[in-house]
């Protein structure tokens, strides 16, 4: 529950250990159930539809009321019996649900997987990379440019696709942070102007 809190109410509200701690682990976790959630979304078009085809608007106007309100709720949290305390927790997961709806529709148009050319397109890439990696050494002789064309040409492929997949997974987690550190700064603005003078 701590670390609930920690996560979904924010440093200036929550009296737990969770900044005092690194959550590295977390965030990668984060990143790679965001980009299997995407790669199901690739390959099942139908599933989440009715969400994915709201409006581009409004998932992110339903966000920023969320993160405007979130300042008053989270500040009477440990006033709250639990069953309020556990709906205002649902309703900061639901702002993040929404904040990562609004990704999806802007990231999934931008690549469609298509399973049935996608084995012969990894595979034209790999040899292209190959060969021209071949041809690049060359000159240091006909076996051993092939040779040594085709170890770089296979690292190229595998730090390629090592680095695609990083980024993929990294993407999510950076969105996430930078959503934090938004509702941070409202909270932070909340706190020091409008309830800087109400008691606790």
């Amino acid at each position: 529950m701590d670390f609930l809190e920690g996560f979904l109410l924010g440093p200036i509200w929550s009296d737990t250990e969770y900044e005092t701690r690194r959550h590295t682990g977390f965030y990668w976790l984060i990143g790679w159930v965001a980009l299997a959630v995407y790669i199901y979304l690739q390959l099942n078009p139908t599933f989440l539809l009715s969400w994915l085809t709201l409006p581009l608007w409004a998932p992110v106007l339903i966000v920023l009321v969320l993160m405007l309100i979130s300042p008053f709720a989270c500040r009477y949290y440990y006033r709250l019996n639990i069953v309020i305390k556990v709906i205002i927790l649902a309703v900061q997961l639901f702002k993040l649900l929404m904040a990562f709806l609004a990704f999806y529709q802007r990231v999934l148009p931008l690549y469609k997987l298509n399973l049935d050319t996608l084995p012969q397109q990894l595979l034209d890439y790999v040899n292209q990379t190959v060969t021209q990696a071949t041809e690049t050494f060359t000159a240091m002789g006909q076996a051993v440019g092939m040779m040594v064309g085709i170890l770089a040409g296979g690292l190229q492929v595998v730090l390629t696709f090592a680095g695609v997949l990083i980024a993929a997974t990294l993407a999510p987690a950076l969105f996430l942070f930078l959503i934090q550190l938004l509702q941070r700064g409202i909270d932070l603005i909340v706190h020091r102007t409008v309830l800087h003078n109400v008691d606790l």
